[in-house]
């Protein structure tokens, strides 16, 4: 597996380090962690254009990683040296990513995110600028927040999200986007629909809190710290990312007609209430299917599916805030 390949600088990888300050302290280097394949290889011209600006607000290291291993191992060895703050350029798989390396080794580094990929429903929830310089002016700069993280424990091991897990159809949505070889605006879009006409439901169990809360055939489990996925369906439109719960959606079987109808109402967030939408609040949600689903959709990427349980984990992710306002308009 080849190393993390940097932007500056000549020789072996290195780790961040510290600088000078203008006062004579040291400050800590940001690593940026840029996926330049993500947004269907968008990203990586969208990164030249505001490079630029990072180098000028903070001491910053840039690393683009060759695969997904090597850019755990990249943002590893940067919290390992010390680093304080890991900036994701990229879409929703690039800041999962690094956030589950900040989770799992317990570092008390901070998460910035650039949006720059397909998705990037993290954003929303977080109400990260669009403009992307005042988005990588935040990454860089922006004060801590501690935010809810989610943990999944399952036969075949487990993984942490920060945005939602979900099981049943979105799992398949997932593969035929990353099956495309050219995306757009509308990608996702017609990427669920086709998944939607493929799919079959499948009987699963669903206890939340310790209680059994669902049983029978399920299109889609989302079980959500934050509020959208698949690029803008509000699939939890109330979820919060600091209140130490999870918002659990389930979608039992519905008809053609009703999915018709239902679509939409997603995108908006009116769907809960509406049959055969179920919706509850917990801390822990378990889920037995009783055949073979899709693979899991974690924040936009697919993980083998099976018997898992969701647990919350309160406060424990720290990502970069909002900046107070003449800060941010400098």
């Amino acid at each position: 597996m080849d190393g993390p390949a940097l932007e500056r600088g000549a020789g072996a990888p290195r780790a961040c380090g510290r600088q000078l300050a203008a006062g004579g302290g040291e400050v800590s280097e940001t690593l940026i962690l840029v996926n330049p394949t993500a947004g269907g290889g968008r990203a990586a011209g969208f990164w030249e254009r505001v490079r630029p600006h990072a180098e000028r607000l903070a001491p910053v290291r840039v690393v683009t990683p060759a695969g997904a291993e090597a850019s755990r191992r990249a943002v590893l060895d940067a919290v390992e040296s010390g680093c304080e703050r890991v900036v994701a350029v990229g879409g929703d798989g690039t800041a999962h990513l690094a956030a589950g390396v900040l989770l799992g080794c317990k570092a008390p580094a901070m998460l910035g995110i650039v949006p720059a990929g397909t998705g990037s429903d993290l954003a929303r929830p977080l109400a990260i600028p669009r403009d992307p310089v005042q988005a990588l002016r935040r990454a860089l700069l922006g004060p801590p927040v501690a935010i809810d993280a989610g943990r999944c424990d399952g036969e075949r091991g487990g993984f942490f999200f920060v945005n939602i897990a979900s099981a049943g159809v979105s799992g398949m949505v997932d593969e035929t986007v990353n099956a495309v070889a050219t995306r757009g605006r509308t990608t996702f879009l017609r990427c669920t629909l086709t998944a939607l006409r493929r799919y079959r439901c499948v009987p699963v169990r669903v206890w939340a809190d310790g209680e059994e809360w669902f049983a029978g055939p399920i299109l889609l489990l989302a079980v959500a710290n934050g509020t959208t996925f698949g690029k803008g369906m509000r699939v939890a439109p109330g979820a919060a990312l600091d209140d130490g719960l999870f918002d659990v959606v389930a979608v039992g079987e519905v008809s053609g007609l009703q999915l018709a109808r239902r679509l939409p109402q997603l995108y908006f967030g009116k769907h809960l209430g509406a049959k055969p939408v179920r919706f509850r609040q917990a801390r822990e949600v378990r889920l037995e299917p009783e055949a073979p689903l899709p693979p899991f959709d974690v924040d936009g990427e697919t993980y083998p599916s099976g018997p898992v349980t969701f647990r919350v984990l309160p406060g424990t992710l720290r990502v970069a805030g909002p900046l107070a306002t003449a800060t941010a308009e400098r």
